[in-house]
C-alpha cells in the first residue's frame, strides 16, 4: 500500500476559530517518503517525528472538494483524525536532493505563505 498526501491551507489562523472551512487549495505531493518520514511516524516506533502535528480543535470540520464532490469531515481517508501543521514549522522540511520539480513547487509556495498560516495533512 502507497502513501500520499496531500496539503490543505487555510487563509489564516482564524479559521481555526471557525466550524466550518473551506479548503479551496490542495497541493498533493509526489510520492517522496523521505519528506513524508519527516510529519508521520510511518516507518514504525524506530521513526522520529521530525515536525509534529497538531489535532484539529474539536469544533472544526474541513469541507473538502474532490472528484465526489464536496464533504466535510474531520478525518482522512484512512480513518486518522486530520492534524494540521503551521507554515512556519513545514517550512523546516528538509527536502532530498532528489525531489521532484513539483514538490520543490509546493514547498516554493508555503516558503510564501505567513508563517502562521495553518496546513491541514490529509493522508490517504
Amino acid at each position: 500500500m502507497s502513501l500520499n498526501l496531500t496539503l490543505l491551507p487555510l487563509t489564516g489562523p482564524s479559521d481555526l476559530l471557525k466550524t466550518r472551512v473551506n479548503c479551496i487549495d490542495r497541493l498533493r505531493f509526489d510520492d517522496d517518503y523521505e519528506i513524508f518520514f519527516q510529519l508521520t511516524n510511518s516507518r514504525g516506533t524506530g521513526n522520529t517525528r521530525i515536525i509534529k502535528g497538531n489535532p484539529i480543535p474539536v469544533h472544526l470540520y474541513l469541507r473538502i472538494y474532490d472528484e465526489e464532490g464536496m464533504h466535510e469531515t474531520r478525518t482522512d481517508p484512512l480513518g486518522d483524525e486530520l492534524t494540521f501543521i503551521y507554515a512556519d514549522a513545514l517550512k523546516r522540511l528538509v527536502l532530498p536532493n532528489d525531489t521532484s520539480p513539483k514538490n520543490r513547487a509546493i514547498m516554493a509556495f508555503i516558503d510564501a505563505l505567513p508563517n502562521d498560516t495553518p496546513i491541514f495533512l490529509l493522508w490517504g
